[in-house]
């Protein structure tokens, strides 16, 4: 395969440099295990030089079937729930826990072990999503999303009303304090436009988060749990923070409510005005 501008290609050279990069195969081992220079392989995931053979060796190195690679970059993924997905995963917390499960590259195995699904229920909860369009089988049985990983339900929506009920109150009733508890707070001063582009960040964020647990579970790292991640900026009203010594403030100044009985505050008990 010659370097060109097809956009079928790309998009099969992009499926893979991703697909390499989660499971941490770097270059270095790619050249020794295929016997050739680190420079070559560069080439060939830019396409230049890759030919047929040559691209199913690097899959077969990297345990990638092929074919569902190819299909794969045919196949345009959502980045947006409909509402009638919605509908059907805020319904049901059991489905819902197997697709974003799912969604973060868990297999068959992995959900029936962290939790504890029997295999009939873990099936039916598969064939559905695959009526839904969120999960798709690929070749050999593997599960994959079939919708991309950032994917995002709307505001005010079935899903956001079911992660109110449920997931919000786990991150509000967490011990801020606890040797487990990781987290970064801060105070900045933001126009809308800066925190539109704080955002973003939580969005590149998040694919990076979702990288580091693709590499370890490639891994196959043990005493991986389950992290709930909360990444949030909102406009702080700052009169509640101040309420306080702004009251004092006004009290010193002599700005007391008028009762009918009101006096200064430098006047002594006994005294009238």
């Amino acid at each position: 395969m010659s370097q060109t501008r097809r956009p079928g290609l790309a998009m099969v050279l992009s499926e893979l440099r991703r697909e390499l990069k989660g499971r941490g195969i770097r270059v270095r081992q790619l050249a020794t295990e295929l016997g050739v220079a680190e420079p070559t392989i560069w080439r060939w995931l830019r396409g230049d030089g890759l030919t047929l053979d040559r691209l199913d060796a690097v899959c077969a190195l990297a345990d990638i079937d092929l074919r569902d690679l190819l299909g794969r970059s045919v196949e345009e993924e959502a980045d947006r729930f409909t509402l009638a997905q919605e509908r059907v995963l805020a319904a049901d917390r059991g489905l819902a826990l197997v697709f974003f499960a799912i969604l973060h590259g868990a297999q068959r195995l992995d959900i029936e072990q962290a939790f504890g699904l029997p295999r009939d229920r873990l099936n039916s909860h598969i064939e559905r999503l695959k009526r839904l369009d969120l999960v798709r089988v690929a070749t050999r049985g593997r599960l994959r999303p079939g919708v991309k990983r950032t994917v995002r339900w709307r505001r005010g929506g079935p899903l956001a009303a079911a992660f109110d009920r449920t997931i919000k109150p786990l991150f509000m009733s967490m011990d801020f304090g606890s040797i487990d508890a990781d987290y970064v707070s801060d105070i900045v001063p933001l126009s809308p436009a800066g925190r539109t582009r704080v955002h973003a960040l939580f969005e590149t964020l998040r694919e990076d988060i979702q990288l580091i647990g693709e590499q370890e579970r490639a891994a196959g790292l043990e005493g991986r749990d389950w992290s709930g991640l909360l990444m949030m900026v909102r406009p702080f009203d700052i009169g509640e923070m101040t309420a306080e010594w702004a009251g004092a403030a006004a009290a010193d100044a002599g700005l007391f409510p008028d009762d009918g009985n009101a006096r200064s505050r430098d006047a002594k008990p006994g005294q009238s005005q």
